[in-house]
């Protein structure tokens, strides 16, 4: 049995209630998740990263906790991975959010002389807006959504983005442009 085989049955089986498969899952999948984790903060934070107080595997264990909570029903490593891809960044976005509200003040009340947001609010409405664009493009084409975060997210090649998704090679470049130029025109750029 091939390795994504063993992830599917044991993702069915988790969607069936067996805990033990959930976690056999994750354990063959922890170091795509950690991979993740870690690039998703160093190109969320950038140079602030190594500051950081949310590290990878803190950032998965987030995840995998909030995967537990999902009642949605895994179909394959794909499916999988998208939405831990999901949660990862809402995580990530949250938590910056709590450190630059709990650096500013809390729920004090915040004045500006410039009446500009500051940078992390732009970085986070950034984000919000991406992964919104991400998600209504899920419910419009799911495949096109999947091209992008295989892509985009996991750094995946043409070549291998079709072998994951059991396309061609040419329809995975089709969906990449038209997700693209979609994106573009959703996000206003």
């Amino acid at each position: 049995m091939t390795e994504e085989a063993r992830i599917t049955l044991l993702l069915q089986q988790a969607n069936e209630g067996d805990q033990d498969s959930m976690d056999q899952a994750v354990e063959i999948i922890y170091s795509d998740l950690r991979r993740l984790a870690a690039f998703h903060i160093g190109k969320y934070h950038g140079s602030r990263s190594a500051a950081l107080t949310l590290q990878p595997t803190a950032l998965v264990n987030e995840t995998y906790i909030k995967l537990l909570r999902q009642k949605v029903g895994y179909t394959d490593r794909e499916h999988f991975l998208a939405i831990a891809t999901r949660l990862m960044l809402r995580v990530l976005i949250d938590h910056q959010r709590s450190k630059s509200a709990a650096k500013r003040g809390g729920d004090q009340i915040r004045v500006t002389l410039t009446g500009l947001p500051s940078h992390d609010s732009e970085a986070d409405a950034a984000a919000s807006g991406i992964l919104n664009a991400l998600e209504k493009l899920e419910t419009l084409d799911r495949r096109k959504a999947d091209v992008i975060r295989l892509r985009a997210v996991w750094g995946m090649d043409m070549s291998e983005v079709a072998e994951s998704l059991g396309v061609s090679i040419a329809t995975v470049e089709r969906d990449w442009r038209f997700a693209k130029n979609w994106l573009a025109e959703e996000l206003d750029i």
